[in-house]
């Protein structure tokens, strides 16, 4: 596949490689004998990482070039790719133990939407793990722009909008140092400081280029911090 930079190829290494294969490390802790969906799968690594502790993994996403691709790379009995857009999942009603969708929100405008197809596919015990771009982190303070950004979130929309649809939810964030960290949000062992302020004192990662929910209508989950 050709790489234009709008979806992760383990193929082309970089601080991309530590994002995007840490948050699948970490979603793979959550879908052991687990039915999982995991939403724009894009080249497919993600999926296969998750089938390799599930019951079974779907990977769906609007590129039928991907779809190709991801099902002729990776073949595992518990594992398929399948055409579908993530406003019209193509799958039954209460079908999935854990949903997993990385990048995918900001590409298009209408989240709603997408939420209630998430929650339309979950089992009533369902899980849901979403990551979003940071607006202000991630293209207001570079002064950046992705052409392949539709609609990008400020931490606190994106929270609105987890915390309006599901019952129970936690967040974390995730920026790139020496490695990939991800920092629970409502862990109170894990705190951050200002280099020119030390009196301001944060729970969770400050200055998070993404931010990462974890979510369900039947208990409240949070993801453990850590680094890769």
């Amino acid at each position: 596949m050709e790489c234009t930079g709008e979806r992760y190829l383990p193929d082309y290494d970089g601080d991309w490689t530590l994002e995007h294969m840490h948050r699948y490390l970490i979603a793979r802790e959550y879908v052991h004998n687990k039915d999982v969906l995991d939403i724009a799968s894009g080249e497919g690594y993600g999926s296969y990482m998750l089938s390799s502790v599930a019951n079974s993994v779907i990977g769906i996403d609007i590129s039928e070039e991907a779809i190709l691709f991801a099902s002729q790379k990776y073949k595992s009995d518990n594992l398929k790719f399948i055409k579908g857009e993530v406003c019209n999942i193509p799958l039954e009603d209460c079908s999935i133990d854990v949903v997993v969708s990385f990048e995918t929100i900001e590409h298009i405008n209408n989240h709603q939407r997408m939420l209630e197809e998430i929650k339309r596919v979950l089992r009533k015990d369902g899980v849901l793990i979403i990551s979003s771009p940071d607006k202000k982190e991630y293209t207001d303070i570079p002064g950046s722009h992705n052409p392949y950004h539709v609609h990008e979130l400020y931490k606190k929309e994106f929270e609105d909008l987890i915390s309006s649809e599901f019952k129970f939810y936690s967040f974390s964030g995730q920026r790139v140092l020496f490695g990939s960290v991800i920092g629970c949000k409502e862990s109170s062992i894990f705190l951050s400081w200002k280099k020119n302020d030390y009196d301001i004192c944060e729970r969770g990662l400050s200055h998070a280029e993404y931010c990462i929910a974890i979510a369900s209508d039947y208990k409240k989950y949070t993801l453990p911090s850590g680094i890769l």
